[in-house]
């Protein structure tokens, strides 16, 4: 089936071009033209739609989220929007009341509090969670997922005590006086918990999950996801048949790559065993790079600093791994044919990175290895980033969130050269856009709005947070589509409207160029194509 679109503005992506229209033969884009030229091309099989003069934009790929674990939030209490300890009670109260199905066993799983939200800023310990149910195990996700609150009957559960010890790379908090847990696990330490919680074990259940995710994420454009799914499994092989599965059923209607969190070498290995490794696989599925995790989350303050947090100056976070260690995995999995994808935000965990990348790829690699997050940098860990060609795998929809307790965490002076979007991009640094679903929504207009703007949801402050970092409007919008291809080596086929590129595309509501900034976190998409073919309609696909 051939297909010509004609009469719309379509962002090419491609130096800055814009075009009338495009001919879609299969699953590639085979001319990109003017309305003239695209008619000239028509015959008997070939279809034509009009676009009306809408805005055309090549289909957004979000190069860092947890697709199942989104799909799984959607069953837990959601405690975003609390804003105070009396409201985590009463949300989760709500929710045990009206429980029809659990995912979770006998545990109630929550995610999304944050106590820089509350009326006072106070962590919901196990002596408050018990005034909630003592019957029934709590687990609660912190927003950033390196943190959470159980209660009383979790941490019997779990086994964790006044005896046990903090894990490497992780922290149980405690009473002061008793040295019993409080109920706050960090890094690390939240698997004690976590590892208790009954996994979705059957393939047939996690595609379920899969599919309701995907659904969604064709509503905001997505057409590519880097996914890190393996740590929703306790066997990986689980998630990855999950994903084959829904491919050779037909089922799978968006292009995934699938980013594999392995910290421990005999898991590690046991993917190598099985003959994987980066690249392999279809335009629609793919498997992406080895993730690690080697800090915490600002918010936390467990990313790992090179000076003290100025909110509390004797802690500088926390290394989940020693150099040696974490280099000697890294070393294993290149040598066997894996990207590296590591999770850094705090300075003094980026400059380990580098320090080890440079070790085993010396300068101007082309092996494209990526430090996912990068939030708290200077000029000279930018330089290196560009020397070293290392991806910055940035999340601007954090932004909006963030800017209210940067300063807090880290001080003015180094808070002036972090989330520096700009910066890396004028220095070279190839730069990709995800979210980090679900600690901020996969929506990747919230993404350019945040990096546009730099500013919050209400529009603050006035002339956005450090301003001189503001992206455009194309270099925004290139985080997901030209940034996030290159990250994965794909740069050839995706993130443009260009001949004999993958005819990923989607159609907007908004003349995207003529709203006001602050409309941007706004933009509605109309229809979302993945290789010519309609995924997504709000009203009916052409």
């Amino acid at each position: 089936m051939r297909k010509i679109f004609i009469n719309g503005k379509v962002m090419t992506m491609q130096d800055g071009e814009m075009a009338e229209g495009f001919l879609v033969e299969g699953e590639i884009f085979k001319r990109v033209a003017s309305n003239e030229e695209l008619l000239a091309l028509k015959d008997d099989e070939t279809a034509v739609v009009d676009l009306e003069g809408k805005w055309v934009l090549p289909g957004f790929n979000d190069s860092h989220m947890h697709l199942v674990s989104y799909g799984l939030s959607t069953k837990k209490v959601d405690l975003r929007n609390c804003k105070s300890l009396e409201e985590v009670g009463s949300t989760i109260k709500s929710y045990i009341d009206n429980l029809e199905e659990n995912y979770f066993g006998e545990w109630i799983v929550g995610h999304g509090w944050n106590e820089e939200n509350f009326d006072q800023s106070k962590l919901p310990t196990a002596d408050f969670l018990d005034t909630i149910t003592t019957a029934y195990p709590i687990y609660l996700s912190r927003a950033c997922y390196h943190i959470c609150a159980v209660n009383s009957k979790a941490l019997e559960v779990a086994g964790v005590n006044e005896k046990t010890p903090d894990p490497e790379g992780g922290k149980i908090d405690r009473y002061p006086n008793t040295q019993k847990p409080n109920g706050i696990l960090r890094e690390n330490g939240l698997w004690l918990a976590y590892e208790k919680i009954p996994s979705v074990t059957e393939v047939h259940q996690i595609k379920k999950v899969i599919q309701s995710a995907v659904e969604d994420a064709l509503k905001v454009g997505l057409t590519s996801i880097q996914t890190e799914d393996f740590g929703q499994v306790e066997d990986f092989k689980k998630m990855i048949t999950a994903y084959q599965e829904l491919e050779q059923e037909g089922n799978l209607n968006l292009r995934i790559n699938l980013q594999m969190l392995l910290q421990e070498k005999d898991k590690l290995q046991r993917l190598i065993d099985l003959g994987y490794h980066s690249g392999m696989g279809s335009n629609l599925l793919k498997f992406g790079p080895l993730k690690m995790l080697a800090d915490g989350s600002l918010g936390g303050r467990t990313a790992a600093l090179r000076e003290g947090y100025a909110d509390d100056p004797e802690n500088k976070g926390i290394l989940i791994f020693e150099d040696q260690k974490l280099k000697e995995h890294l070393r294993y999995a290149t040598e066997n044919n894996l990207q590296l994808a590591v999770h850094a935000i705090g300075d003094q965990t980026m400059i380990q990175l580098l320090d080890i990348y440079e070790e085993i790829f010396g300068k101007g690699n082309d092996r494209r290895p990526r430090i996912i997050h990068c939030q708290i940098t200077d000029q000279e860990i930018i330089n290196r980033m560009a020397k070293l060609n290392v991806i910055g795998d940035i999340q601007p929809g954090f932004l909006p969130t963030d800017l209210k307790m940067v300063e807090a965490r880290v001080g003015e002076n180094r808070a002036r050269e972090s989330y520096a979007w700009k910066s890396m991009l004028h220095s070279g640094v190839h730069v990709a856009g995800g979210s980090d679903c679900p600690i901020e929504s996969f929506n990747p207009f919230l993404g350019i709005y945040g990096g546009v703007t730099r500013k919050d949801y209400e529009g603050k402050p006035e002339a956005g947070w450090n301003p001189q970092e503001c992206l455009t409007l194309e270099e925004a919008i290139g985080l997901y589509t030209t940034g996030a291809s290159y990250a994965t080596f794909e740069e050839n086929i995706k993130g443009k409207i260009q001949e004999g590129y993958l005819a990923d595309f989607i159609v907007l509501k908004e003349d995207i160029k003529a709203i006001p900034e602050l409309e941007l976190k706004d933009v509605t998409v109309l229809e979302t194509y993945v290789g010519g073919v309609c995924r997504y309609h709000k009203h009916t696909c052409h």
